[in-house]
């Protein structure tokens, strides 16, 4: 059986091998069970993230509620140069869904806020990724021309038109709209574009089967176009002998001067001797230079053509990895009726309320042709979420070929509740569903390849920040505001909010860190006016200012002690307590006890909440230092602030 876990205040939803009062039939009939970690105490979600050997290996899914440039310049320490592709959908003005601002330049407040993401997730980026956008005729010009200039060591690697309205929509120039664009974009002499399978079609032309795989037999002769003549590849022309099955390749030898070979063997009795000829009189080539022909000799033959004249014959077959993909795609498949909107409806019935969700399969074929299929483990990123297409078809192409590739998906709006996270929870139950109900229980192969841990983190809002604010006027500063009134404006514009804001908690508050895990900012409830008080999790916002790949958590006699790996492959323990409750000495004889001061354990770094003297417990051979985290927190906070 396996469990699976969201956890929304340590963040992640997690598989473990944890122990459940259930009967076998119902083993049998639920292999894959969701577990939402909301639901359970803190003991429970302690005990189940305890469990998993390597947590960040294991988080399969990262779901960000947030505004998507704060949630992108979050996870800049933690995932730079790691993703492997990005797709997005990005909002853009259409005549049926103008997008409202704040003033009349609309075109340029859109390019502001597409260009400041594309530039904060290019630095997510590793060196062969690539991004797919895709985007209607309103933008699409605007759109090449900021790519080009923002994204100056990329290449356009393809621009695909889609039918994703096989209906069409009406439009303001006469015509029914029925496509949207693809734009590919890679670094240049790193990027290469996936291959996208082979149609059914396709395939079923090659019936014969050998050691290899699938093959059809064609004419080794080559036809069609000026490449295939004997002008354009002289070495190609050479004589082949044949007699009835066999197959003989003469001593020849190249001439320099005249550009063709000199036969240096005659036929023997019997043999017929084979030119690249057509129907025509006309001079063509064979499929191979002559070196590559006997290398392949086993996979030739000789055979009648349909004149009745004999001729060889080749072994051909579909690549394996695919065909590469095509400037036009027109698959049914990328309906988005039929495939979005029709989608979510047998995944939710009639009651989803979300306008416009992509084709699952345009999203499948996306990720396809950004290398996502090769990359078995790999990263994609979409900072545009909406339904959460991107999820469910990276889980899809997962459970095709067994892969571990992983995703992030960042989403802000309030569908992000209603419409993403369930999504994911749904089609990680099992694949099927109609009328908001699953058609079926997941196959055991199925619950293997689904995600075993997601993770969702909320960040918080920039309202969120204002209203934990707290403005404080010393007297002194009212006496010296009072003393010099042509100060009194500067001041108002400059320096009261830096100044009078000390000590506010969406600052961090230091002194509060006395009890890390009671930390607590006032978070707007969805009602007019109305917040109340919210835990933070300082432990997991901590690992992400360090870009921490966590390995484990756990909560060790009043410790939360994390352990990973920093992002120059330093290796590094975390340590949080309440302070009142473990003091410096406490904490010393708990340390101890632990054996992290041995060789088996060795850190590089050591980050503590708090006043300590773990320092003084350091042996002479040893090299790890000790951090203050309050210290480290306020140093990365200015540092995003920065970005």
């Amino acid at each position: 059986m396996r469990l699976h876990a969201i956890d929304e205040i340590d963040g992640d939803l997690t598989t473990a091998p944890y122990s459940v009062p259930v009967s076998r039939e119902f083993l049998q009939t639920h292999p894959t069970l969701m577990v939402d970690t909301r639901n359970f105490g803190d003991a429970f979600r302690l005990q189940l993230l305890g469990a998993i050997s390597d947590l960040d290996e294991e988080t399969d899914g990262l779901l960000i509620n947030s505004e998507n440039f704060q949630a992108l310049s979050a996870l800049r320490g933690r995932y730079q140069g790691q993703v492997s592709c990005v797709y997005i959908d990005p909002p853009y003005n259409t005549d049926a869904t103008p997008i409202a601002y704040k003033n009349d330049y609309a075109h340029s407040s859109w390019l502001a806020l597409i260009e400041g993401r594309v530039l904060s997730a290019e630095r997510l980026m590793a060196d062969d990724a690539i991004l797919c956008v895709t985007i209607d005729d309103a933008e699409i010009h605007r759109l090449r021309a900021l790519l080009d200039r923002a994204l100056v060591e990329y290449d356009l690697l393809g621009q695909v038109p889609i039918k994703n309205n096989p209906a069409g929509r009406t439009g303001t120039v006469g015509f029914s709209i029925c496509h949207e664009y693809g734009l590919f974009l890679g670094r240049r002499d790193t990027a290469r574009v996936g291959r996208l399978e082979h149609s059914e079609s396709q395939k079923a032309r090659y019936k014969e089967r050998d050691e290899i795989g699938s093959f059809e037999w064609t004419n080794f002769r080559k036809h069609g176009g000026l490449n295939t003549y004997r002008v354009a590849r002289p070495r190609q022309f050479y004589p082949i002998y044949v007699r009835k099955d066999q197959i003989r390749f003469p001593a020849m030898s190249w001439d320099n001067t005249s550009r063709c070979w000199d036969v240096l063997e005659d036929p023997l009795p019997g043999e017929e001797v084979l030119l690249p000829i057509d129907d025509d009189g006309r001079e063509r080539i064979w499929d191979f230079v002559v070196e590559t022909a006997r290398e392949n000799l086993p996979h030739l033959r000789v055979s009648k053509d349909v004149r009745g004249r004999t001729a060889v014959y080749r072994k051909w077959r579909l690549h394996q990895e695919g065909m590469l993909p095509q400037t036009w795609w027109d698959k049914s498949q990328y309906s988005a009726a039929e495939y979005g909107t029709n989608l979510l409806a047998d995944l939710f019935g009639e009651t989803h309320s979300f306008s416009f969700p992509k084709s699952l399969y345009a999203v499948m074929d996306s990720l396809r042709v950004a290398n996502l299929r090769t990359r078995l483990s790999g990263v994609a990123l979409d900072y545009f979420a909406g339904s959460g297409t991107t999820g469910h078809a990276v889980i899809n192409l997962n459970r095709e070929d067994g892969g571990r590739r992983k995703f992030i998906l960042i989403e802000m709006g309030d569908h992000f509740d209603r419409v993403l996270v369930p999504r994911i929870k749904k089609v990680t139950f099992t694949p099927e569903w109609k009328d908001g109900k699953p058609k079926r229980m997941a196959t055991p192969e199925e619950a293997e390849r689904s995600p075993r841990i997601i993770k969702i983190l909320r960040l918080e809002s920039y309202e969120d920040t204002l209203n934990n604010l707290e403005l404080k006027r010393s007297q002194v500063q009212q006496d010296l505001l009072d003393q010099q009134p042509g100060f009194r404006e500067d001041y108002m514009l400059r320096y009261m909010l830096d100044v009078e804001s000390q000590g506010s908690a969406s600052l961090l508050a230091l002194d509060r860190f006395e009890d890390p895990f009671s930390y607590q900012l006032d978070i707007a409830t969805g009602t007019a006016g109305e917040t109340k008080p919210t835990v933070v999790d300082l432990v997991e916002t901590f690992n992400y200012l360090i870009g921490l790949h966590v390995k484990t958590i756990d909560h060790l006699g009043g410790v939360r002690v994390v352990t990973g790996t920093g992002p120059d492959g330093e290796r590094v323990l975390v340590l949080w307590r309440k302070t009142k409750e473990l003091d410096s000495d406490a904490l010393d004889a708990w340390f101890a006890t632990q054996g992290y001061n041995t060789r088996d354990q060795e850190f590089d770094v050591i980050y503590v909440n708090g006043d300590n003297n773990l320092e003084n417990l350091r042996k002479a051979d040893q090299t790890w230092k000790v951090r203050l985290i309050e210290e480290e927190f306020q140093r990365l906070m200015f540092d995003v602030k920065d970005v």
